[in-house]
This record gives structure tokens, C-alpha cells and sequence, in this order.
């Protein structure tokens, strides 16, 4: 509704107390419209080009004057400032190794725009530019390794920071054997754990020896796994055995990954090949589990 992640509503809240929103019976939180009102004054006056120290200030001034905006018209702000424009100012940082600044404007984004947004209209296309300039020998392969792990710091901490999840059974999820490259998996993890989702990320080069061990322990509802480059999916043949040796009732196993575009398994076995971007990912993956629940 006001386009604010739960990692920033709770830093508001514990840091100026700003909103106040009552606790229900298992202490979720719940928002008043009034509330809202608050929140959407006051994304408004960071897209103005404050802080949100000196927003929640100025509101508490204008309440000591009887003014409230949350409760009151007030005229139409100036436009947000753009998502290119903080992604320019990402990629420049980046490519000059000044993290300080990087992690600033990409605060400042997932401040105001909506994750999935953030995912799709800054890391991805900004990984590319990377990517491509290191491939034109513009910028050194340290700069490339150096944006990578930042924007996988990033999306680690919002993992960390997801909700406990409140939707039943398992998901694993983790990149083929020899596949190193997780931004892509991870920013499915991360949409789905804030999707209430119970997500065990398994990581990057994922060996599958004793994997069937891992699979009877956890009984997970879908297995998802993750590979940009055909030799690594090619690894995908071992959950042939893997798959046939486990008891029912079996889970749903998900591959992504251009990786996977051509894939044809020797010995076929159940799963699902899904080439979208990550939020189209996730709603054929909530689809089948859905359709399998039934």
C-alpha cells in the first residue's frame, strides 16, 4: 500500500516511533488507516529529498501545532526521485568501489520503491552493465566481483530480515553443482520468504551426494534449483535416482536458469523448467504448489 518493505516499518517504528500501529493476538502488527496516512506523509517528504529523521521532526512540529497531515489535505508533492537515476548513482559508485555511497542509494531505493521493482529495475540491469563493461576490458574483473558480492550482501540482509513464515510446508532452494552465480536464486528466496514462505537457501555449487538424506529429513513441498549455464543443468540428470529413492508424497522440483532452456533430461523424471523473471518465477511456483495441494 505505501511501498515500504518490513525491515524499514520496524526501524521507524523502534527508532521514532512513527507509526503506532496496535498489536494483535499472536502480536502482528496492525496498521490503522490513519497509520498509513502517516507512512505515505511521510515516504513523501524522503522523496522531497529529506532524511527520515528530519521528516518525523517536521511532523512532530506541525502536530504540536495542531496541524496533522495524516489526517488532513495536503497539497501534491513534487515527483520521487527516479529509480534510474538512484541505479546511476549505484553503478557509478560501484565501478569507483565507494560502498558508503552505494549502500546509501540503495537504501534509499528499497526506501521507495517496491522490492520486486528494485530487483528488476536496478541489480539486474546494473549487474549487466557490469558484467558487459568488464567483458569490453573497460573496468577490471575486481570491480565485477565487487559489485556482485555488495548486491549479495543486500539481498542476504533483506533474507535475514524476512518475517517468520506463516505458510505451511518446506522449500529448498539452491544452485546446480558448479553454478556460482546466486543473485538470481537469491532474489527469488527473498521474494518469496517476504511472501511468508519457509525458504531454505542451500547455496551456490550445491553438491547433490547424500541431497536424498537432506529430502527425507525435511520432507520440503518443492525443490528448486538454479543454473545459468547448460554444463552446470546438465548436473540435473542425478535427481533421476535422487528423486526415485525418497517415499511420497514427492516434491515438486522447479528448475531456472537459462541453463535449463534446452534441457532433456536422459533418464525424464518429474519437474518444471521456468525461464521468467523472478516475481512471474514465483507466481508459477505458488500456481503449483497450489494445483498440487488440491
Amino acid at each position: 500500500m505505501v511501498g515500504l518493505i518490513p525491515v524499514t516499518l520496524r526501524a521507524w517504528e523502534r527508532r521514532y516511533g512513527l507509526p503506532t500501529p496496535s498489536r494483535g493476538g499472536q502480536g502482528y502488527r496492525l496498521y490503522s488507516e490513519y497509520d498509513v496516512q502517516t507512512l505515505r506523509w511521510l515516504k513523501e517528504q524522503i522523496e522531497n529529498g529529506m532524511n527520515i529523521g528530519q521528516a518525523a521532526r517536521k511532523l512532530a512540529q506541525m502536530r504540536d501545532t495542531g496541524i496533522d497531515p495524516a489526517i488532513q489535505e495536503h497539497l501534491p508533492t513534487e515527483k520521487p526521485l527516479s529509480l534510474e537515476n538512484i541505479r546511476i548513482t549505484v553503478s557509478t559508485s560501484l565501478r569507483a568501489l565507494n560502498e558508503r555511497t552505494a549502500t546509501e542509494a540503495m537504501r534509499q531505493a528499497f526506501s521507495l520503491y517496491p522490492v520486486e521493482q528494485v530487483f528488476h529495475q536496478l541489480i539486474k540491469p546494473t549487474m549487466v552493465e557490469i558484467g558487459e563493461m568488464w567483458h569490453r576490458n573497460e573496468i577490471p574483473v575486481a570491480v565485477e566481483h565487487f559489485a556482485s558480492h555488495f548486491f549479495q550482501e543486500q539481498l542476504f540482509s533483506l533474507m535475514n530480515a524476512a518475517p517468520e513464515p506463516y505458510r505451511n510446508g518446506v522449500i529448498l532452494a539452491g544452485c546446480m553443482p558448479g553454478e556460482h552465480h546466486q543473485l538470481g536464486l537469491v532474489m527469488i528466496v527473498v521474494l518469496m520468504r517476504l511472501r511468508g514462505w519457509n525458504v531454505v537457501y542451500l547455496g551456490a555449487d550445491l553438491s547433490l551426494d547424500r541431497l536424498e538424506e537432506v529430502l527425507n529429513s525435511l520432507r520440503p513441498r518443492l525443490i528448486l534449483f538454479s543454473s545459468t549455464m547448460p554444463n552446470t543443468a546438465n548436473n540435473a540428470e542425478k535427481l533421476h535416482d535422487i528423486i526415485r529413492n525418497i517415499p511420497e508424497p514427492l516434491p515438486s522440483v522447479v528448475l531456472g536458469g537459462e541453463g535449463f532452456r534446452n534441457f532433456k533430461p536422459a533418464n525424464p523424471f518429474p519437474h518444471t523448467i521456468i525461464l521468467n523473471e523472478p516475481d512471474q518465477i514465483i507466481h508459477k511456483i505458488e500456481n503449483l504448489l497450489e494445483t498440487k495441494s488440491r
